[in-house]
Order: C-alpha cells, then structure tokens, then sequence
C-alpha cells in the first residue's frame, strides 16, 4: 500500500508541475462567452455531492490481494465543494461506515464516522487547452487530510466472545481488546477512538446539465495509526479503500455555469489572471525601441529657438505643445491625447488654474490664421466633450504663422516643418504666480 501511496503522489505531482507550461498552443476551440473562464467574471462555485459505495479494508486480518472474498460493506458520503478556479476546489467531507473483517483465530467489528477537508485537482484543466471535455467530462484527482472516529471490538473465532489481554500469549494488552468501549465492560460505551487520516485518489464527473453532474471516485484513505482493526500488531497501519458512484447538485443561479465546466482560453494562468507570453519579451523590447527613437524625436521638437527675441523651452511646467496633421486641424498622434489626459486631470484637482490654448500654422500652409484658430478650438472642443472642462476656464488665442519656431539642428528639415502646426497649451496657475 505504501507503494500504491508513492505512486499517486508521483503522478499528482507530474501533472501540477508540467501543467505550468501547458498554456503555449493555438486554441481552435469554439467557445462562447458565457463558458470562458476570467476572474472578473461571476460563475456559480458551491456544490453538494452525495455518493454511496463499497470499503474494502486492509488491516492486519486481510488476507486477500485487493478484492475481499467476504461480505462488503457500503457507506454513504456527504460533500460541500467550493471551486476556487476551474482547475482547483476544495470541499468537506463527511462518510460513516460499518467494519468486519475475520482472521484465523479473530474477528473485529465495528463502525466509524470521518470527517476530512479535500484539495481536487481537476487534471483536464491543466493541460493544453483546458476545460471540460467535450463540455461533458472533467477528471480530476484528490488530496486530503483529517480524522477518523471509531469504534470496535475483537472476537474470539471459538465462542464469539470479546477478546481479551489475558487470553493473547506474548501480547501485553490490560483489558479487552476494544476501542470506543469500556476496556474493563466492553459493551460500556465510551468516547470514539479518534486518528488521522489520509485520503488520496481520483474520479471523474459527467455534465448532465447545469444542475446535476453525476460521477465515480476511488480514494485511499491512510490512517496514521494502527487501530481500525483493533489491535495494535502488523507491519503497516490500517487503510481501507473507497469507491463510490456520486450525484451532484450545483448550487447558484442557473443562467451561469459552474466555474469547474469553464474554459480557460489562451494567455491566462489557472487562476484566470493574465499570463505572461513567451512572445513579450520581444515585444517589450520593440516598444523599447520605438520609444527610444520617440524619443531622440522629440527632443529636437523640444528645444528651438523662435525668429523673435526669445527662446522657449518645451515641456516644462507650464507649457505642452499638441501637433497636428499638415493643413487641418487633426491630431498628429495619440501621444498628444496623453498629454491633454493628463492636463485634464491637474485642472480637476486645481479648479483655480486656467488654459491659453495658442493656435500656429506653418508659412506654408493656407489661410493660416483660420487653421490656428480651428486647431486651438479643436483642443478645446476635445478637453471639454472627452474630460468635462468648462470653456470658461480655457482661452483660444489664434497666431497664425506668427512666432515660426526652428530647431537648431539644421538637417532636421521635417522637424522644422511640424513644430509649427501646433497648439501650445499655456497652464496658468494663479496661487503660484502671485507667490513669484
């Protein structure tokens, strides 16, 4: 048996490592949205499972390899599961049960009550393209740990009768060979026996609908102590093996699914949060890139020098310049609306502060004067429909071709061109320049 433990515990711990790099594969599945698994979303999660079936025992009067040649005996089983995510519940167990089992020379009988907390491991939601399969299957394999209350009594074979310390050479035992019962009266009930117990094995489930799932599972359960049988001799402690065909209810609205019978869809982890992408690397560092040489860009827009008396430095605390598209009144790219976001948000934390929207057109353009005017009400038009700001904190100030800006780098002939095509929203801050 100890062999039988080592290996479920191998194959449980195979399928959790080697599902860490099961996600990295086309997914040509057709799902539909109500089935797609996603943390944000509201499944149904509780579940009570009922389930019946046979124990077979394994203690020091077992004298066969697997299936008992005696009576069986059936016990019936109770479980509240919570579904974490769909590759991972856990639920509450309770089950009782009546023991026999005889030996040569003895028997013992009895019965118990266990009551373990379970971790299920659904084995079809760690593979490539997880989810139910078929939407009708799910497999899954179990790990649990918790406690046996028991109680028992040794038989003498010859006349039926309890068995006791003195009548067992070579075995030191102080009254009759009981649990959960007087030692001195063994038909004097008393508290349980209580040990712990290990359960580890497997089923599978079948969908019915979005109410019913019916199902088999098979566990070992491990004591960790030698008193199922009642004496306390043998080379191994006491286990005994499970079997039960379940019915379950899944409880919750009935318009959503349960989380176990989702699909978790490309890119995301069992937990239904984001994954990181073997591809992104090589992304980010393409973004990297272009943002670098953005970057270089915009630092030649950044410092030039006006054909009048002074220079102006741009970006700097009181003046961001949106650019526009050659004769009109477009953006120019969608780092222009980046910066009105976040002109937008300081005027909603200051209500004080105001905006001089600065409208330029380049010589080469027509009408110049007209274009300056429509590119600075554009801003003004986009602060006020997309963040709310009220026109009378903003003033629209027309220059034309008035004030041509030119970079210092003399090869850079575009950027002579686009920096002209420009609104420079100018943010006056009251409270600071009456400190000045």
């Amino acid at each position: 048996m100890n062999r039988n433990k080592s290996f479920v515990l191998i194959v449980w711990l195979l399928v959790w490592v080697t599902s860490s790099f099961a996600q990295f594969t086309t997914d040509k599945r057709l799902i539909e949205e109500h089935m797609r698994y996603s943390s944000e979303k509201k499944f149904n999660r509780w579940d009570i499972m009922v389930g019946y079936g046979p124990n077979i025992y394994f203690t020091d009067f077992t004298d066969y390899l697997i299936i008992p040649d005696g009576k069986w005996y059936f016990s019936p089983s109770v479980a509240l599961s919570y579904q974490l995510v769909p590759a991972l519940a856990f639920d509450f167990r309770y089950m009782q049960g009546d023991m026999h089992e005889k030996g040569i020379l003895h028997y013992y009988d009895g019965d118990f009550k266990e009551f373990t907390g379970n971790a299920r491991f659904y084995i079809n939601q760690m593979i490539n393209n997880p989810g139910p399969i078929n939407d009708k299957w799910n497999f899954y394999v179990n790990v649990g740990f918790g406690m046996q209350a028991l109680r028992n009594r040794v038989y003498k074979n010859s006349d039926g009768q309890v068995l006791h310390g003195d009548d067992v050479e070579g075995i030191s035992n102080e009254g009759y060979f009981v649990f959960g019962y007087n030692k001195n009266d063994p038909y004097k009930k008393i508290s349980r026996e209580k040990e712990l117990v290990l359960p580890i094995g497997g089923g599978v489930l079948y969908r019915i609908n979005r109410s019913f799932d019916v199902g088999i599972e098979s566990n070992i359960h491990y004591g960790l102590e030698d008193n199922l049988d009642g004496i306390l001799s043998g080379a191994t402690n006491d286990s005994y093996w499970h079997t039960t065909i379940n019915l379950s209810y899944k409880i919750g609205k009935k318009d959503k699914r349960h989380s176990k019978w989702t699909y978790r869809t490309y890119g995301f982890n069992i937990f239904g949060n984001k994954r990181k992408d073997p591809l992104e690397n090589e992304v980010n560092q393409f973004e990297r890139m272009l943002q670098q040489q953005a970057g270089i860009l915009r630092l030649q827009i950044d410092s030039v020098t006006t054909v009048e008396k002074s220079t102006k430095i741009y970006l700097a605390d009181n003046v961001f310049p949106i650019y526009f598209m050659p004769g009109g009144a477009t953006f120019k790219d969608y780092e222009n609306q980046v910066t009105m976001a976040q002109l937008a948000v300081l005027l909603r934390k200051h209500p004080d502060w105001s905006l001089q929207l600065e409208g330029f057109a380049d010589k080469s353009e027509d009408n110049p004067m007209f274009i300056s005017q429509k590119r600075a009400e554009t801003v003004m038009q986009y602060l006020g429909d997309h963040y709310g700001i009220d026109e009378k904190v903003m003033k629209v100030l027309p220059k034309g071709a008035k004030e041509q800006l030119t970079i210092s780098d003399a090869s850079a002939k575009e950027g002579r061109i686009q920096i002209n095509r420009r609104v420079d929203i100018v943010l006056i801050k009251p409270k600071i320049e009456a400190g000045e």
